[in-house]
């Protein structure tokens, strides 16, 4: 038996990495999407300190990931992430639960995801998304393309996917890179 797939998959707001972690998640059986907006948001008064009620859902996220990962199953999270930490802790719960640690990212130009936070807030598919969008708009996308794309330039074993892709061929995709044996690349 092969053993579990923890799955970063990040990308800037709208790049649909929820979506995708989710699609994929209903491929393989047992698997978990896990969302850390979704936690967050379920915290009590999470939007009066946004820093602390993060950190927090970030806690309940390894723990429960570590739960599912121990238990022999993959769990698919779906983060905008710009600096390393919650990433390196990600990373050692993989190592600790003896899962595979699989990195990818959805890219997308700036004007694109614009676009799509544009529409989003129009008509948010999820109550999450409404939510984050009081916080995240068409305005900051520059600021979190820039933030990524420097995160990434350290990481060169990140599964890079074009966001612009269809939603099946991105779950084909990327169901094939967790399916694939494990390369020396995407152990830093």
């Amino acid at each position: 038996m092969s053993p579990p797939v923890l799955l970063l998959l990040n990308g800037a707001p709208g790049s649909g990495k929820s979506t995708l972690a989710a699609l994929l998640a209903a491929q393989r059986e047992l698997a978990l999407a896990l969302d850390v907006d979704r936690l967050k948001h379920s915290l009590g008064g999470w939007e009066e300190d946004l820093h602390a009620s993060g950190l927090q859902a970030r806690r309940l996220a390894l723990a429960l990931a570590g739960r599912h990962l121990a238990d022999g199953h993959d769990v698919l999270i779906g983060q905008y992430l710009a600096r390393p930490a919650f990433l390196e802790q990600l990373e050692r719960l993989a190592t600790e639960c003896r899962a595979r640690f699989v990195e990818a990212a959805l890219l997308a130009d700036a004007a694109t995801l614009a676009a799509r936070l544009a529409a989003r807030r129009a008509a948010p598919d999820r109550p999450e998304q409404a939510a984050n969008d009081r916080h995240v708009g068409p305005a900051d996308v520059a600021a979190h393309v820039t933030a990524l794309d420097a995160l990434l330039r350290g990481r060169p074993h990140v599964h890079r996917l074009d966001a612009a892709l269809p939603l099946e061929k991105l779950v084909r995709v990327l169901g094939g890179v967790l399916d694939a044996p494990e390369t020396p690349q995407e152990r830093p």
